[in-house]
Order: structure tokens, then C-alpha cells, then sequence
């Protein structure tokens, strides 16, 4: 498999509703976090308390890859929209956020190292 189709696979476990809890404990650097929307940091650990306490993940799927850049033979950019249906602290929410992740290799394997989430209402046409 190719760098750029190892990562693409990563973004599509990330969105698998079963293993989004989880996908950050199994690939993730140590240094890793995750920006919220709220702009608050999250490591591993703490995205999949979250996930597993607060949230119930109805659908997910990357819609759209907007960017994904080698910066290095180590370092990727990767800028995509995730399309993701759930309900946080009971309240449904159908959101199209933008994200930005940073993927590191190390040990010759791709991790994420950063991940940063828009608000859910992200508008397709401005990547046009």
C-alpha cells in the first residue's frame, strides 16, 4: 500500500462509527491531541471517554479529501470534510465539519499526531 493510500484507510477507520472511539488509542503518536471545536485540547484517552460516554456516533463518512500533502517522507497534511450524524448529551446533531490532521510516520509507521475540527457546519462550495 502507498503513503498516500495508508493514510486515506487511517481516515476511514477514523470514521467508522465502531472504531472512532478507539482509533486514536490504536493510532495516535504519544504527543497526540485533538482541538475541539470549542478549541479545547483533548488527548487519546480523553477523546475516547468522550466518545464512549457522551456520544452516540449514528454515521460518519469522509465526504470530501480537500488536501493531503507530504511535507517530508515522515509528515503528512491531510485537510478533509467528515460528514457525521450523533447525538451529544442527547441532543442530534448532523454535522459537516472541516478538519485538519497531521499524521507522523514513526517506526516507518503512519500515526495521527493532530487533529482540529471545525464547527459542524462547514459550506463544500468555498473548496470549489
Amino acid at each position: 500500500m502507498t503513503d498516500k493510500e495508508t493514510i486515506i484507510s487511517l481516515l476511514n477507520e477514523f470514521a467508522n462509527p465502531e472504531k472512532m472511539a478507539s482509533f486514536f488509542i490504536n493510532h495516535a503518536t504519544p504527543e497526540f491531541l485533538f482541538i475541539r471545536p470549542s478549541g479545547n485540547p483533548i488527548d487519546a484517552e480523553g477523546f475516547e471517554k468522550m466518545i464512549s460516554s457522551d456520544v452516540v456516533q449514528e454515521k460518519a463518512e469522509i465526504t470530501k479529501i480537500h488536501r493531503l500533502e507530504f511535507l517530508s517522507n515522515n509528515v503528512s497534511l491531510c485537510i478533509f470534510t467528515l460528514g457525521s450524524e450523533f447525538i451529544y448529551k442527547g441532543t442530534p446533531n448532523d454535522d459537516l465539519p472541516t478538519v485538519t490532521s497531521i499524521f507522523k510516520k514513526v517506526n516507518n509507521v503512519w500515526k495521527i499526531h493532530w487533529m482540529q475540527r471545525s464547527t459542524g457546519n462547514s459550506d463544500l462550495s468555498l473548496w470549489d
